[in-house]
Formats: C-alpha cells, sequence, structure tokens
C-alpha cells in the first residue's frame, strides 16, 4: 500500500524549525556576551569616575584640614605644622610660582598711582589628578574641574568689613612632590612683615597711613583659579570686579574721602565726599566759620557756601551774616537744591537758627574780639527747623538764572524720607533735610569753598567735623602684611 505524501508546506516548516534552534542558541549566547561586554565596560568607566571623585573629594577634606593647620603657622599662632594627607592615586606638589598677586593705590594724589605691592608669587600646594586640580593658596583652598571652571572650598585670608580691609598675604614657598598619600610640613619665621600702614611712603613724601582717603585700592590676583577668587570677592565686597584677562582678576575699592575732623579747605578747593552708602547715611556734619583775622570783632561781610554739582543736579549751603556786628547776633543759613540744572529749585531758609559766638581761642581771653559761627546741619531731630522758600538769591555759587522754587518737592526717595510734597511756607526738621540732600547729590562729589562779597573768613582758622557710612565698595582702612611660609611635601 502506497504511503501518503506529506505536504510541502509542513515539510518546509520543519525543516527550517530544526534549523532554528542551534541558530537561537548561538543567538541567544552572542547577545549575553556582547551584553557582558558593555556591562564590563561602563560598569569599569563608572566606577573609575566614582573612585575619581571619592580621591578629590578625599584631597578636598586633606586640603581643608591643610588649610586650618596652616593658617596658624601663617598667622604666628603656631612655629610648625604637618599634615598627612589622605589619597591613594593622583599627586601632589609645592609650586612656589603658582600665581601673583600686586596691589596698586590708584591716584593716590589725585592723578599718579602708587605700587603698594608689586608683583608677587603666592604659591600653592596643589592635588592633580584626572585633569582636575585643589589647592592651597592666599590662605584659601579652591577646586578646578576638568572644564575649566573653578570654585572656592574655604575663603581666603582676604577679610573686608564695614569700609576695613585685612589682607595677610600667605605666600607659598618650598618644594617636593609626592603621588597618592603624602605628608605636608610647614614652617614660618614669625608673625609677618607689615606692608600697609607702615614707613613706607608715597612717591610724594606721604606716609603710608589710614585712613586712606584718595583714589582707589585695586587687588589683582593672576590665578589658575581666578573665577572663583572674582566670586568670593563679588560676595565679600561690592567692589569694582573685573576679569582683564584670562586666569586674572581684580577687585577695585574706592577710598572713603574726608572723614572725622577736617581743616575747612581753601575757597575753590572742597571736602571730599566718596563712596556713601546709599538712603540718609549722613550721619554728623558740623563746621565753625572764622573771620580773617579773628581780632576783628564782626562779621559785616559775612557771604560764604559750600557747594557740589552732579550733572543737572546742584547743591549748596550759604551761611550769610546780615550785617553781623556783635556777639550773639543771628546768622541766616539756606538751604539750595535743583535736579533740572537751576530751573527750579528747593529752597529752605532759617535767619535765626545760626547766631555768633564769642570767647577764649587758643588761650586768649575772652574779651569779645574773638567772633565765630558754629553750623550744626545733623542737630538732634526736632531742635532746628527751616521754612521752604525762595533762596536762590542768597547763594554765592548758584545765584544766576531762574529763582522759581520747585511745586513738587516731594520727600519719598528713601525710606527715611516722610513722603511729603512741601509748598512755600511749609517748615521741615534741618538734620532731615541735609541727610536727605546729601543722599540725592551723593554718592560721592566735593563741597567746595566758595566766598562772596569779600567775605573775609579764614578758612585757615575754620575746621568741622563730618562722618557718613561707607558702602560695600569703600575701603577706609587698609591692613596689609606678607607672611611666608616654606612647605615641604613627603
Amino acid at each position: 500500500m502506497a504511503r501518503s505524501r506529506v505536504p510541502r508546506l509542513y515539510r518546509f516548516v520543519r525543516d527550517r524549525t530544526a534549523q532554528a534552534e542551534p541558530i537561537g542558541v548561538v543567538l541567544v549566547l552572542g547577545l549575553v556576551l556582547a551584553s557582558t561586554t558593555v556591562v564590563v565596560a561602563f560598569g569599569s568607566a563608572a566606577i573609575g569616575d566614582v573612585q575619581s571623585r571619592s580621591e578629590l573629594d578625599r584631597a578636598e577634606n586633606g586640603m581643608t584640614l591643610l588649610d586650618s593647620r596652616l593658617s596658624t603657622v601663617a598667622l604666628g599662632d603656631s612655629e610648625t605644622q604637618s599634615v598627612d594627607l589622605p589619597t591613594t592615586s593622583g599627586g601632589y606638589t609645592v609650586d612656589p610660582d603658582a600665581g601673583t598677586i600686586r596691589i596698586v593705590h590708584r591716584n593716590y594724589d589725585g592723578s599718579n598711582d602708587a605700587t603698594l605691592v608689586p608683583n608677587t608669587s603666592l604659591g600653592a600646594i596643589v592635588y592633580r589628578s584626572d585633569g582636575a586640580s585643589i589647592a592651597y593658596q592666599g590662605g584659601g583652598v579652591w577646586r578646578s574641574y576638568e572644564d575649566g571652571s573653578a570654585q572656592m572650598v574655604s575663603p581666603p585670608e582676604f577679610h573686608y568689613r564695614r569700609g576695613t580691609l585685612t589682607f595677610p598675604l600667605v605666600r607659598i614657598e618650598g618644594s617636593g612632590s609626592a603621588t597618592g598619600k603624602a605628608t605636608v610640613s610647614a614652617r614660618s619665621p614669625g608673625q609677618g612683615t607689615p606692608v600697609y600702614p607702615d614707613e613706607a611712603t608715597y612717591p610724594n613724601g606721604a606716609n603710608y597711613s589710614n585712613p586712606v582717603e584718595n583714589g582707589t585700592v585695586e587687588v589683582i590676583i593672576d590665578s589658575e583659579y581666578a573665577d572663583a577668587w572674582g566670586s568670593y570677592f563679588s560676595t565679600r565686597t561690592d567692589g569694582n570686579v573685573s576679569y582683564p584677562s584670562s586666569n586674572t582678576v581684580a577687585v577695585e575699592l574706592i577710598s572713603i574721602g574726608t572723614l572725622g575732623d577736617f581743616q575747612m579747605p581753601p575757597e575753590t578747593q572742597g571736602i571730599t565726599v566718596r563712596g556713601m552708602d546709599s538712603g540718609h547715611s549722613l550721619q554728623d556734619f558740623s563746621f565753625t566759620v572764622r573771620p580773617q583775622d579773628t581780632e576783628e570783632s564782626s562779621f559785616a561781610n559775612l557771604d560764604w557756601s559750600l557747594y557740589a554739582q552732579q550733572g543737572q543736579r546742584q547743591f549748596e549751603i550759604h551761611v550769610g551774616g546780615n550785617g553781623v556786628n556783635d556777639c550773639n547776633e543771628d546768622v541766616a543759613l539756606s538751604l539750595y537744591y535743583s535736579d533740572d540744572g537751576g530751573d527750579t529749585h528747593h529752597g529752605w531758609y532759617s535767619d535765626d537758627y545760626l547766631e555768633t559766638e564769642c570767647g577764649e581761642v587758643n588761650g586768649k581771653p575772652a574779651d569779645g574780639d574773638e567772633i565765630w559761627v558754629d553750623v550744626d546741619l545733623t542737630p538732634p531731630n526736632g531742635t532746628a527747623d527751616l521754612n521752604y522758600e525762595k533762596v536762590k538769591n542768597d547763594n554765592v555759587h548758584f545765584k544766576s538764572g531762574s529763582k522759581t522754587l520747585a511745586s513738587d518737592a516731594k520727600f519719598d526717595d528713601h525710606p527715611p524720607d516722610p513722603g511729603v510734597t512741601y509748598t512755600s511756607g511749609d517748615d521741615e526738621d534741618l538734620t532731615l533735610l541735609t541727610r536727605h540732600y546729601f543722599a540725592k547729590i551723593g554718592p560721592g562729589f566735593d563741597l567746595i569753598v566758595a566766598d562772596g562779597n569779600n567775605a573775609g573768613i579764614g578758612e585757615s582758622g575754620s575746621s568741622g567735623y563730618i562722618y557718613y557710612d561707607g558702602s560695600g565698595k569703600v575701603v577706609t582702612y587698609l591692613h596689609i602684611t606678607k607672611h611666608n611660609v616654606t612647605a615641604q611635601v613627603n
């Protein structure tokens, strides 16, 4: 009997199925091998990255400990210190040429610069691994990354507070390098060398002394970590931070100008106000005006002003005698301000707040021959009021032009301002007025002396006192010292 034939389609499927079994096994094995290779490759890279970051973190912790120990050496609290650094890879080195610093007092005399600290190496103790680094430099710890960015880990020995800059320049010298674990030893000869203030002098013969009254003080740092230095300067000061070139940062702080007691400058010269903080930051402003000859018995021609101008803003303080001939006579005081170049003005006037005084001067008897006027523009609140009225005719400097009294004299620019709009005849406290107009004309200006009508004021015998809060851009007191630290990496 003939056997039935298997359909052709069935035979085709059966044959292919039989062949697929070994092929499937081969494919599965291939996939497993490929996956294993990928996992091993990427896993090894990931493990390497983790290990590298872990090493950098350990180096960072070690450098932070090094910072705390070396600061005691640098600032003279300890003669020597030694620190074990815990990493197992990467390398440490002492680089005495890493980074430089320069400090310049610009316009110290109004037109010339003086270099307080010439270009000086900062040096560093540096850990490097896989394109990243961590360094102790300038009394701080800094970290750079493979992409070139940098950040501060711990702050340098640069301390700025309320106009006082204290800057111990920590300089690293020495030698040595090591891979993996390392020990850093450091020593310093003493307390450091004073730079400013000091017995040294400026090119014009003036001493390196405080307060710093002219120009600006600029600190320029060239460093691999310049961006991080700049971020720190921006955080700690409101000074002008700039980046003159790659890996270079500069911070410029303004000197405060006249502060405290001052001798009245001669006519056409001024009292310099610089770096005044915003708002009503003027605390105290008073002065005494005396005749050119202290033996004279009158202020018959008293017509004297201090004035300032900033663009369209004009300000003048006027003291007028109105024919004063004796002691205890009233003297007129007026304040003038314009913000439109003099087309309109704010005017404040009192004819009886000031008065002449007579008495003993420089040990001479109080025989009535010595005469002066004390002008206190910031008396205790509520003790002196001025009246809002036209005063431009009374000025010495801003005298010409329109005499129109402004009808929109509203005080709402600063938090202490009362938010009031003044009209003719209104009164306001003198201290509030003075502080308001100083804030309007500030933060920097010169109050220029102006004599009118042959007033015969003796500026050399006149003096005053001014005090105001400085902004974060200001340096009033400068304290710079050099501290050399010799380090060795073993």
